[in-house]
């Protein structure tokens, strides 16, 4: 069965948009989810990472949802966010389930910063660095404190802003990725076809949507917009084609924010997008 759940994440971006997000989509649009609360709790301040603790109290709500209410029951858990630093909470679920899984991550952003490398601070910027057990200890020790990935089960598209040190890191850690303009060099079939390809050898994908990774003059409603990006079409054309033909057991779209959109133009879209994968992972896994 799929699991539909979500949490309104604010902080890891500090945007008070995604606070009420969720709740919009639930009152306009009718969509059904078991929604999880952002967890705020005393800071002890440090410029170079946001709302630590608050963040690593709901990651783990999140995580611990995710694998005892969800995962434990042999269901699939389709999170909708909030900000992108909720995934530290949903991919660590899926690794201490299954074990090795692959990480497909769908965004115009790295988000693999650390406390080290961080410019702004928000820790939305820095899930895929502690998944990969880098950086600061309480951001990687989500259910157990081993890394729940290895660098060599992650794929990237669309990137369209990497920080330096993002890039030396992709570089070093030898991360595959494709650029939003290796997309349009080599074409979106021929990039997804290779992702699959290089994760085929695994049994569990976890796949990671950023509503931002689709031009934002057709998505405003985002968080951290970035000129250029997928269309609309070539978004669902990514999560259908990976969902049929990868062991996708675990998906997050994420970074819906009502505050920025225009005309609810990104509010239809992530709904749709949300009851097409509800229905095609339904009828994949029943």
């Amino acid at each position: 069965m799929i699991q539909l759940f979500g949490c309104p994440l604010s902080i890891g971006a500090n945007d008070n948009g995604l606070k009420t997000s969720l709740k919009y989509l639930q009152e306009n649009y009718g969509l059904k989810m078991n929604v999880l609360n952002e967890i705020i709790t005393d800071e002890t301040h440090r410029h170079n990472l946001k709302n630590l603790n608050s963040i690593v109290k709901t990651c783990d709500a999140i995580a611990q949802h995710s694998y005892h209410e969800i995962l434990q029951k042999n269901d699939f858990p389709l999170f909708i966010g909030g900000d992108h630093a909720a995934a530290m909470g949903t991919v660590s679920a899926a690794a201490v389930h299954y074990g090795e899984i692959g990480l497909i991550w769908v965004d115009a952003h790295t988000d693999i910063n650390t406390d080290q490398t961080t410019v702004t601070g928000n820790i939305h910027g820095m899930p895929v660095a502690a998944l990969l057990g880098m950086g600061e200890k309480s951001l990687t020790d989500f259910l157990n404190d081993e890394p729940k990935i290895k660098a060599e089960n992650i794929v990237y598209i669309g990137l369209r802003d990497v920080d330096p040190p993002e890039a030396e890191f992709l570089k070093e850690l030898n991360i595959k990725h494709f650029s939003y303009q290796d997309v349009k060099e080599k074409g979106l079939d021929n990039c997804l076809k290779e992702c699959i390809d290089y994760l085929s050898h695994l049994k569990h994908v976890h796949v990671s949507f950023d509503i931002d990774s689709v031009n934002p003059l057709y998505l405003p409603g985002v968080s951290v917009p970035v000129k250029d990006g997928f269309t609309p079409q070539q978004a669902n054309q990514i999560l259908s084609e990976l969902a049929i033909n990868l062991p996708v057991s675990s998906m997050d779209i994420v970074e819906f924010n009502t505050v920025h959109d225009k005309d609810d133009v990104t509010a239809k879209f992530t709904v749709q997008l949300i009851n097409d994968m509800k229905i095609l992972l339904e009828k994949k896994y029943g």
